[in-house]
């Protein structure tokens, strides 16, 4: 079954919140480099929720979807929210290739999210290796993909799988407790970057390729979002100086767990914050509701990112 028959991927908060991270960096990433027309290239599946931000947010005016399923194509041509998204019908290996052949988009520094509902297999391993020997300059890669440790095999089998996938960047002598649970996720954050920095050197990219998104997030399953700067060797420093600073908030260590809030809840909470102190559950309880230590920690690190959802009834 397609993912968009499960999951409406506009209502979870831990995703939106990664989201509100991810396209901040990418802003920032944009105006430190003074990049300019930009080609939006994703899985817009039949929501298209990062293709409205990135239209939206980013001014972003030519938007790719990528959709390989019969009926989702259909569903995604259909549900297409502007005029500027071009649904394309296939595989991303074969479609990626196309675009760059193509002489409107094919020159253009690309946004690229490859956002990706399985594990990491061999095909987005292949996909990645793609985009970074090819990918124009001043592109930006993203990619998501799902963190669960059971998606890889038995844990007594579990590095080899890891080396299948990743090759000899794989650490020797991983124990199963490194690959369990949010250590795991924390594992394959890391492998995947640094397989596209491996795939940057080894194909001598010109600015190579510069890490500089790390945001897991957990809604229903682990989720791994990694990527970075395929930039011009004019402004690879540029965009080092800008990640290695201080303020970069695209590197985030542990995971996203945003709570599930009421607008009500979310609300009292707000009303006291920023707060220089942590937010503790008896501070909570005195709002006349509680929530668990975890959550509330959650929720002020990340309030200001935090979504308000709402049924509307037509």
């Amino acid at each position: 079954m397609a993912s968009f028959d499960t999951v409406n991927y506009s209502l979870r908060p831990s995703k939106a919140i990664q989201r509100a991270i991810v396209f901040d960096g990418v802003r920032a990433i944009r105006d430190a480099l003074n990049i300019s027309s930009q080609v939006y290239i994703g899985f817009g599946s039949v929501w298209f929720t990062d293709f409205i931000t990135a239209h939206r947010s980013l001014g972003i005016d030519d938007m790719v979807s990528i959709e390989a399923d019969d009926i989702g194509f259909r569903r995604a041509e259909f549900n297409a929210p502007y005029a500027c998204v071009d649904v394309r019908h296939g595989l991303s290996s074969v479609v990626l290739p196309d675009l760059r052949n193509d002489e409107r988009l094919g020159k253009r520094p690309w946004l690229v999210w490859l956002d990706y509902d399985s594990e990491f297999t061999e095909a987005t391993a292949s996909d990645l290796r793609w985009v970074v020997e090819n990918a124009p300059i001043d592109s930006i890669l993203l990619t998501t993909f799902n963190g669960r440790d059971d998606r890889y095999g038995h844990p007594n089998d579990r590095a080899d799988h890891l080396r299948t996938l990743f090759g000899g960047i794989v650490p020797d002598g991983l124990s199963k407790r490194a690959l369990k649970g949010d250590r795991m996720v924390e594992m394959l954050s890391q492998l995947s970057l640094d397989l596209m920095t491996s795939i940057a050197l080894e194909t001598s990219r010109p600015g190579g390729f510069l890490p500089a998104f790390k945001v897991a997030y957990m809604d229903t399953a682990a989720m791994v979002t990694v990527g970075g700067v395929l930039g011009s060797p004019e402004n690879a420093r540029t965009a080092l100086e800008l990640v290695s600073g201080g303020e970069w908030p695209c590197l985030l260590p542990g995971i996203v767990r945003a709570p599930h809030l009421t607008m009500k809840e979310a609300a009292s909470m707000q009303t006291l914050l920023p707060r220089a102190d942590v937010m503790t559950r008896q501070i909570v309880q005195s709002l006349g509701f509680d929530l668990e230590d975890h959550q509330i920690q959650a929720f002020q690190a990340h309030y200001r990112r935090y979504p308000s959802f709402a049924q509307v009834l037509l």
